[in-house]
């Protein structure tokens, strides 16, 4: 069974630069049978994307269907894997956000955690919410196709 994330949540990183995941989404990786973690990559947008062990292979196993180059495959391997990181958490729910995935994101203090059905979302709180209203517009636009 996959996990699935729901929810929008603000926390600020502590000093060490560690998020506190909410209590909801890690009980979502627990109750999918994987053992308390998440893999952190960069995102196509500018934020990090935390998946579950299970959505990675799933992800990787795509790779190889997908109608790509073996070179554009090895690429996107280089930078997901390259610049990813697998994190733990610690007793009172929070993970090390790398400094590369931050910088990636511009991810400073505040963060908005995102939960994006088969993946969560970390984004800057200010870029996320300037982007939210997008984000809705095209919700609206793609309902009806997708919902029934």
């Amino acid at each position: 069974m996959l996990a699935m994330f729901f929810g929008t949540y603000t926390h600020n990183l502590d000093d060490n630069g560690r998020l506190t995941v909410p209590s909801k989404l890690r009980e979502a990786v627990t109750q999918s049978q994987e053992g308390p973690c998440l893999y952190l990559a960069c995102g196509a947008e500018k934020c990090i994307v935390a998946y579950t062990e299970a959505r990675v292979v799933e992800i990787l196993n795509s790779t190889e269907g997908a109608s790509i180059s073996r070179k554009q495959a090895r690429k996107f391997k280089r930078v997901f894997g390259g610049e990813g990181s697998m994190e733990t958490w610690d007793k009172q729910g929070r993970i090390l956000l790398p400094e590369s995935l931050k910088k990636h994101a511009g991810i400073t203090r505040e963060v908005a955690i995102v939960g994006a059905v088969d993946c969560i979302e970390i984004w800057d709180a200010q870029t996320y919410a300037g982007r939210r209203e997008t984000s809705r517009a095209a919700y609206n636009d793609i309902a009806d196709k997708i919902i029934r």
